[in-house]
């Protein structure tokens, strides 16, 4: 099924207002590297719904997303903007079904851009906080808590979402983290049982709390990984959890750096049986980082800990074994 992704706004009779819409649009088709993704305004602008529709039908569109670019669930998303599109799509020469989805106003980071846009004016108001050496991230975990927003979070996870967002002061992991519905308490299991975690790189090796005697293990700069990378013209990242083969059955492997790791693993996983005990997989960077932990999310049988888009990094891997360890051992 391949899915045509429509841009609705109201349209201004000023041109930067609409501008503004089609640079969105821009932005969101080299995000996902993706040429299914077409502005159009309701009046008053160029190019239409109809004219939006059109041009995804001609790059051969099944389906069509509607994401309205309003701020409040009112009569144009209601009703005027779904008739519109209604009446377009049954006139098309193949069947292609349609879905809304919910305004920006709807979305639960509708208050950090507003956050965003007062900080300037803010933040010459605040005061230091004197706070004693020893309650510096008790008083921190406190802040994350009440930053929380009303989240419903599932208490298993909530120490391990609290403990990435004091890593990387970074409230994102808040909603785009995703847990597999074993993966707490197979992680949990598997570090009080003092199984072996094997990294992608060193600086998640450094990261990882070592101090109840967890081994943890690198083969990153192995001779034989390296030799394998060469001869096979991977990454030496990838030819590390090749090398490893079935010895990570049972154990945890923790991914923050490479993308390519992520995906060598699943694929052993898919068609060698590879069977760790917990997978944390939450490679960053802009080539195939939301891609590889896309596709560690179709695996239903093997747990995993991982988030959407393209953050992530070493110290975010380590973060989430941390926390297990301090869960597991509290």
């Amino acid at each position: 099924m391949k899915k045509g992704f429509l841009i609705v706004a109201h349209g201004s009779r000023k041109d930067h207002a609409n501008q503004q819409v089609k640079n969105l649009v821009k932005e969101l088709s080299n995000y996902f590297q993706s040429a299914m993704f077409e502005p159009a305004f309701m009046e008053l602008a160029s190019p239409t719904i109809e004219d939006g529709i059109k041009a995804l039908a001609k790059k051969d569109m099944d389906h069509l997303i509607a994401y309205p670019y309003f701020l409040f669930k009112g009569m144009h998303f209601s009703k005027d903007i779904p008739d519109i599109i209604k009446n377009i799509i049954n006139k098309l020469e193949k069947k292609v079904d349609f879905k809304m989805l919910d305004p920006i106003g709807q979305h639960p980071k509708i208050s950090d851009l507003v956050q965003e846009e007062l900080y300037d004016e803010v933040i010459d108001q605040l005061k230091l906080n004197k706070v004693a050496p020893g309650k510096i991230e008790d008083k921190s975990m406190e802040l994350i808590e009440k930053n929380l927003n009303g989240h419903e979070i599932p208490s298993e996870q909530k120490p391990i979402i609290k403990r990435v967002i004091h890593t990387t002061g970074d409230f994102d992991f808040l909603t785009s983290m995703i847990f597999h519905g074993e993966a707490v308490s197979a992680g949990l299991k598997a570090i009080k049982e003092k199984k072996i975690v094997y990294t992608d790189v060193t600086m998640v090796q450094a990261g990882i709390n070592k101090k109840l005697g967890h081994d943890v293990r690198c083969v990153l700069n192995e001779p034989e990984v390296k030799e394998l990378a060469n001869n096979e013209g991977i990454t030496k990242a990838s030819a590390g959890m090749k090398s490893l083969s079935h010895k990570l059955d049972g154990n945890i492997v923790a991914i923050g750096n490479a993308p390519t790791a992520l995906i060598e693993l699943v694929n052993m996983i898919k068609n060698n049986g590879l069977k760790p005990a917990l997978i944390v997989g939450i490679p960053v960077g802009f080539v195939n980082a939301k891609e590889s932990k896309s596709y560690l999310t179709t695996i239903k049988d093997i747990p995993y800990i991982t988030n959407r888009g393209q953050k992530g990094g070493s110290a975010v891997a380590a973060a989430i074994v941390n926390a297990l360890i301090k869960e597991a051992f509290n």
